[in-house]
């Protein structure tokens, strides 16, 4: 049987090279190569007092760069308004125009760039057409992995997808949109993500955020794996105290969900709600979120060329670039992989309840999730 599983055994540590009892500063440094396959992001995320939000992505390759060797580096910047309209912008560079320490968090694309040490990080971008931000993110809660933070996949755990995150950080800086740069101030959010498999295979669908109340910060990463590796189930889950930054739950794998489906314009059902209930025997947590405000819809497979034909119909009509055919896929390519991707972000409101000797403390708050919805609907991943 094809398995996936968290790789959190003494000897994966030892093999890997990890301390089991740290994070340290190398582990936010690369962690890939440019071979084939091989991908990996740097992501920051954040809310502001004047209701802003950011989204900010540094990746090494594009999804057509992983088909070979070398490196395509690009990176996201999304805000949205106070208003709530957002807009996003990508810039791609020169595969020799990029450096990325091996020792730490040290990515720099062209005049772009992201830096940090699991306690501070700054951001400066000024590539994007209309977009630009310079940010600097103070961790207030300590980071975190699962286990090494490696999910293994595969006969013999020749695949893998990992998250190494940094749930709650209070930001300062500037974000600039509209022809003006706004000063602001918020909580916000940064992980780094390696792989050497396609999400798009390796993955039904997932849950992915954070929600910080008066109390507690959550992080939850829901991994539904594709039917290839049986509709595994592997969550990341841990609640970090506030007050003390420490980490006073983090989920043995055990866990049960519940959803309240609804119809959404890409054509399929995704959660409104979701009930979760974490059991580590001796402590429990449960987290209830629905979403409330919709920050971002792709529907990947609704509005791609049905074949190349018409993909380079379309490329001669909008005189479409060859980097920007590259990265676009067919349905006829999407149906030949047996997945319908579509992608939801959602702002929601959640509640949590932390069960700790005996005794029951509430608490609520806020949050930010996506959903990635890569497979066709099926009730065995229990959507």
């Amino acid at each position: 049987m094809v398995r996936a599983r968290l790789m959190d055994k003494p000897e994966d540590f030892q093999n890997l090279g990890i301390n089991p009892d740290k994070v340290e500063l190398w582990e936010g440094g690369r962690r890939n190569s440019d071979a084939i396959g091989n991908n990996e992001v740097w992501y920051f995320d954040g809310n502001f007092d004047d209701g802003s939000k950011v989204v900010i992505g540094f990746r090494p390759k594009t999804v057509a760069g992983m088909r070979e060797t070398g490196w395509t580096p690009n990176l996201n910047l999304a805000i949205t308004r106070p208003d709530g309209t957002t807009t996003q912008e990508f810039t791609f560079y020169d595969g020799n125009d990029c450096q990325m320490s091996t020792e730490k968090t040290d990515v720099t694309y062209g005049s772009d760039y992201c830096r940090g040490d699991f306690k501070d990080y700054d951001i400066h971008i000024e590539s994007t057409e209309s977009l630009a931000c310079d940010l600097h993110y103070h961790a207030v809660v300590e980071p975190f992995r699962q286990g090494t933070s490696v999910i293994a996949l595969g006969d013999n755990d020749e695949y893998y997808y990992t998250d190494l995150c940094v749930p709650r950080c209070e930001i300062t800086g500037s974000l600039t949109y509209d022809g003006k740069t706004v000063n602001v101030h918020g909580y916000g959010y940064h992980d780094h993500q390696w792989f050497n498999i396609s999400l798009f295979e390796a993955f039904h669908h997932w849950l992915w955020g954070r929600m910080y109340t008066e109390k507690y910060t959550l992080y939850i990463y829901d991994f539904v794996c594709s039917e290839r590796f049986d509709f595994a189930k592997v969550p990341f889950f841990i609640v970090a105290d506030n007050e003390t930054g420490k980490i006073i739950f983090e989920t043995n794998g055990n866990f049960s969900r519940q959803t309240e489906l609804e119809m959404m314009s890409v054509g399929k059902a995704f959660p409104k709600t979701s009930h979760y209930t974490f059991d580590n025997g001796d402590e429990k947590v449960t987290f209830n979120v629905t979403w409330q405000q919709i920050l971002e819809t792709r529907d990947s497979y609704g509005i791609a060329p049905a074949n190349q034909a018409e993909l380079e119909k379309i490329a001669k009509e909008r005189g479409l670039s060859d980097m920007q055919k590259v990265v676009s896929t067919t349905k006829e390519q999407y149906d030949a992989m047996g997945i319908q991707p579509t992608y939801m972000r959602f702002f929601a409101e959640g509640e949590i309840a932390v069960t700790k000797d005996g005794v029951t403390t509430t608490s609520k708050g806020d949050m930010i999730y996506e959903y990635n919805y890569v497979g066709k609907p099926d009730k065995r991943a229990e959507v």
